[in-house]
């Protein structure tokens, strides 16, 4: 835990670097989605801290970077131009895919009730694209399935109970299996 206030203080100073440069945003709906871009990601790496599931932190890591290079992949080869006309880099949108990707880690990580404030925030985000005229719907809703989908590829429950029927020969049962 020796390392914590150092990350924790990287990840601050992106955090307001990255806002920095955002300063200019046309609203506070926009501001505060460009905010939930950093903060989603951050609190469930911080979850993980605290749970001190440092092969979580791995499989967080994982999924936001492949989300990430999924994503840019997207914008990359579809040049969809955005609703404001700023650029062609509309389709999917970025800020949905890793919010629905740390959101999605979450769940599948610490479970379903854990992770409703991540996925509330992550809808959040999505609607503040929307609104701030910087996505199209579709744009929002492709991007929370390459969030969701890369996070469900590369997370594995943290503590889990599996329970499973099985049938060999004139055998039959129930296995249960139990991580720790």
């Amino acid at each position: 835990m020796k390392s914590l206030p150092l990350t924790l203080n990287a990840a601050l100073l992106c955090a307001t670097a990255f806002l920095t440069q955002n300063a200019l945003a046309a609203s506070t709906v926009e501001t505060s989605g460009d905010i939930g871009l950093v903060a989603i990601p951050v609190a469930a790496w911080g979850l993980s801290q605290l749970k001190d599931d440092s092969e979580g932190q791995y499989q967080l890591y994982w999924g936001v970077g492949a989300t990430f290079l999924t994503t840019e992949l997207l914008k990359y080869t579809i040049h969809e131009r955005r609703p404001d006309g700023s650029d062609n880099d509309s389709f999917p949108s970025g800020h949905t895919s890793i919010s629905f990707a740390a959101a999605t880690y979450v769940q599948q990580r610490y479970g379903w009730k854990t992770s409703i404030p991540f996925y509330a925030a992550a809808t959040y985000v999505g609607w503040s694209r929307v609104d701030s005229d910087r996505h199209y719907t579709k744009d929002v809703v492709a991007g929370a399935l390459v969030g969701y989908l890369n996070a469900r590829y590369f997370t594995e429950p943290f503590h889990g109970v599996q329970v499973a029927a099985y049938s060999e020969g004139d055998a039959v049962g129930i296995k249960l299996h139990m991580a720790f």
